[in-house]
């Protein structure tokens, strides 16, 4: 069965890429406390089988195909991309005893402890190449292109909600760690040629950024100015209904009316009348997704804030009076205020950036210019006492079903919320904006990008300006090329009798004198000129003024204002006999060639998507008040029926005939998968670095560099291995769905070519 792409599919799709950001949660069981745990696994090599589940598109066939289209038209080309890694989630739950808290209000009262532990384990190692060869008579290029990602992101979090008998929350604590480090790499190695190989420019371009990120240690201890209801009102909640929990100093829930003379339904939102003429027509409109009527007063009272529901075209035909009453239509909502958001935080931020081989000389810049290399790392620790501001929600669904949970079925109920405590999903939020802000004075990773790019960019485009003022004069300096360096000079408190000059120079960051100038003033007390100067050279620029007295013979004051100066690209002969050998090449034919070729043999594929509609639950237990998991349930057309793509064994719902390779955890097998990665934190512990099988893309770009010479990323003693002449035939390893998708989305564009020409 075939059918058109649907927003379930496209869920579903992301659910899949995405997986390794869920939320999650760990604590090592102890036997004297009763834990509810919950959790997923998703081992990243199973993606390739996942995307042809979810959308029957072969994708080694859609690749291989790709392939022979290139290769039809004359190009080339060699696709390898391998992935390796794991993404864990275990959510635990559990009371921990009780204890005496400080309220307020000066009283002391006995709370209980409930815990909700989280833990996010994410690893993954990816290895990528594309190996391609073209050309005819007039141009051509051999390149291998190949990249490397790696990274690590781990979070743990510990989450105490103080509770009283009654069920009223008086506060809570959190402590939190993350841990985050990726590095990706990138090559591009060979030619580009032209004039039959006469002409050839080598190519042998590398780039490597490593970011690390951790908040080694962060914890705050929130307190309410009242005891909140907020549990309690859950535990009231029934199927249908929703809640609404609104948190801090400011008046987030409060409702804002206007009140008008007439409005109606328009099927999405009311329409009412602001104005009439003096005709009596209307002259405009304005719109509000909710109003009441009162005939007492022969009003409409309307609002934006409660979004837009297709049941608020009910409020006047059934009198509703939320406006009177001071309630809501949208269900229970709850107004808390925080007393106290006291934390501290210490982090710390690792930044290394290299690149080289960039052809600056080609294009006119000095050699080795536009290379870069740096790195940089630093630590930053403070605390805060700020106020604090939320909002969170829960729409619980009717209806009911038994899950199974170590052998033991438990009733749940749907709903759309956090997974975790509503407190918790805010105080982390919370938390972790204060340790990345950092203190005022902290260097940031952006900093640490910006300062180690710096060079590179302002070579590229260092037009700039700057300004300076002395005692008695001031220089402004922008800079719009090398030949136009503009500066404004401004003197005053100047003796009228007396003769002044001004005297500049302008030097480049060698300290090399690109030009000089002067001029007179006479007979006045403030001067302001404007003068121009050049130079030959890039990079900061320097100029220096100096104001004399000629009268007396003396410097009376001295000004110096610097900026960048961006050099003018001057491409090199080779570069254009490049780039017009390409433009009277048959590279355009060849590429519709390839668009042809790959559109007759991709069209006999066709995406045939198992299912057609979906829905993510998390799964509340009504009887203890909690959440208990968490489920992905799908259907089809043709189908009735609707199936657990993700989520535990339910009495509602059969396995998907179509599964994902998501392993899903709860009870005793999410308490065993927590203790298992508790300790898990580098990529050797997260990977099974066994498992990466990318020797064939190593083996590929050896091979693919054998003939090249050293400057296009060939053997350094510029020797190659004749007998090392694999074709490549048979080489693909694992290649993800990203890439695949990509290079069919490429191709099309190259089909497309011929579209527009015709």
């Amino acid at each position: 069965m075939r059918k058109s792409f649907s927003r379930l599919n496209a869920v579903l799709l992301t659910v899949l890429l995405c997986a390794s950001v869920l939320p999650q949660g760990v604590a090592a069981e102890d036997a004297t406390t009763e834990h509810f745990a919950f959790g997923m696994e998703y081992d990243w090599t199973n993606m390739d089988t996942d995307f042809e589940s979810m959308t029957g598109l072969p994708l080694d066939e859609i690749l291989a195909d790709v392939m022979q289209s290139a290769d039809d038209a004359g190009i080339e080309l060699l696709i390898l991309e391998e992935i390796t890694g794991t993404s864990s989630m275990v959510v635990d739950q559990y009371e921990d005893g009780t204890m005496m808290f400080d309220a307020t209000d000066g009283s002391s009262v006995e709370v209980t402890k409930h815990v909700t532990e989280l833990t996010v384990r994410h690893g993954s190692l990816t290895d990528m190449a594309i190996i391609t060869e073209w050309s005819d008579a007039r141009a051509g290029w051999d390149l291998t292109i190949s990249a490397g990602s790696e990274g690590v992101f781990n979070v743990d979090a510990y989450y105490v909600e103080y509770r009283d008998v009654a069920g009223l929350i008086y506060g809570h604590d959190i402590d939190m760690s993350m841990a985050s480090d990726t590095t990706i790499s990138f090559d591009l190695e060979g030619s580009l040629e032209a004039e039959d190989g006469d002409k050839v420019m080598p190519l042998d371009i590398h780039m490597e950024m490593g970011v690390a990120y951790g908040v080694t240690n962060a914890a705050s201890s929130i307190i309410y100015a009242e005891p909140s209801t907020l549990h309690q009102r859950i535990s009231d909640l029934e199927g249908g209904e929703s809640i609404e929990w609104n948190i801090g100093e400011d008046d987030s829930g409060e409702v804002y009316w206007e009140n008008y003379e007439d409005c109606e339904w328009d099927g999405h939102e009311y329409r009412c009348t602001i104005d009439y003429d003096d005709d009596g027509n209307v002259d405009w409109y304005e719109y509000r997704s909710y109003c009441e009527y009162y005939s007492s007063s022969d009003e409409f009272f309307c609002t934006w804030d409660f979004d837009h529901d297709d049941d608020w075209e009910n409020a006047v035909a059934e009198g509703w009076t939320h406006y009177n009453d001071g309630t809501s239509p949208i269900g229970h909502i709850v107004i808390d205020e925080v007393e106290s958001n006291i934390g501290t935080f210490s982090t710390s931020t690792g930044f290394n950036f290299e690149l080289t081989g960039l052809p600056a000389e080609e294009m006119g810049f000095p050699e080795g210019k536009w290379d870069v290399s740096a790195s940089d790392d630093t630590t930053d620790a403070g605390g805060f006492d700020e106020g604090y501001g939320c909002e969170m929600g829960m729409e619980l669904f009717e209806g009911t079903q038994m899950i199974t949970t170590d052998g033991e079925q438990i009733e749940v109920m749907q709903a759309h919320t956090s997974p975790v405590p509503f407190g918790m999903t805010c105080h982390i939020y919370d938390l972790f904006l204060h340790a990345f802000a950092g203190t005022e004075d902290a260097a940031t990773l952006e900093d640490m990008i910006v300062d180690s790019t710096a060079e590179i960019v302002e070579s590229m485009d260092g037009s700039g300006d700057d300004y300076e003022s002395s005692d008695m004069m001031s220089m402004e300096m922008n800079v719009g090329s090398q030949e136009e360096v503009q500066l404004e000079l401004q003197a005053w408190d100047l003796d009228y009798n007396n003769n002044y000059e001004v005297n500049m120079v302008l030097v480049d960051s060698d300290g090399i004198t690109q030009d000089t100038g002067s001029y007179v003033i006479s007979n006045t007390d403030y001067d302001d000129e404007w003068t121009e100067m050049s130079t030959s050279s890039w990079g900061e620029h320097c100029v220096t003024a100096q104001l004399k007295d000629i009268t007396n013979n003396q410097i009376v004051d001295t000004v110096e204002t610097c900026t960048e100066v961006a050099q003018d690209p001057e491409p090199s002969d080779l570069v254009i006999d490049i780039i017009e050998g390409f433009s009277d090449s048959t590279l355009e034919n060849v590429l519709e060639n390839f668009g042809e070729n790959l559109e007759y043999r991709l069209e006999d594929y066709e995406a045939d998507f198992p299912y057609d509609d979906g829905e993510m639950y998390i799964l509340w237990d009504n009887t203890n008040n909690m959440v208990v998991g968490f489920q992905m349930v799908v259907t089809s057309d043709d189908s009735n029926l609707w199936y657990t793509l993700v989520g535990p064994e339910s009495d509602s719902y059969g396995d998907a005939p179509s599964p994902v390779s998501i392993t899903y955890f709860s009870g005793q097998q999410a308490i065993a998968q927590e203790a298992d990665i508790a300790d898990d934190s580098t990529l050797e512990d997260l990977v099974d670095l066994s498992q990466h099988n990318n020797e064939i893309i190593e083996e590929a770009i050896e091979e693919s560099l054998q003939d090249n010479s050293p400057e296009a990323g060939g053997p350094a003693d510029g020797s190659g291995d004749e007998t090392a002449a694999d074709d490549g035939s048979g080489l693909l390893p694992f290649v993800s769905p990203v890439l695949t998708m990509t290079m069919i989305a490429v191709a099309g564009i190259v089909a497309s070519l011929r579209s527009r020409k015709e």
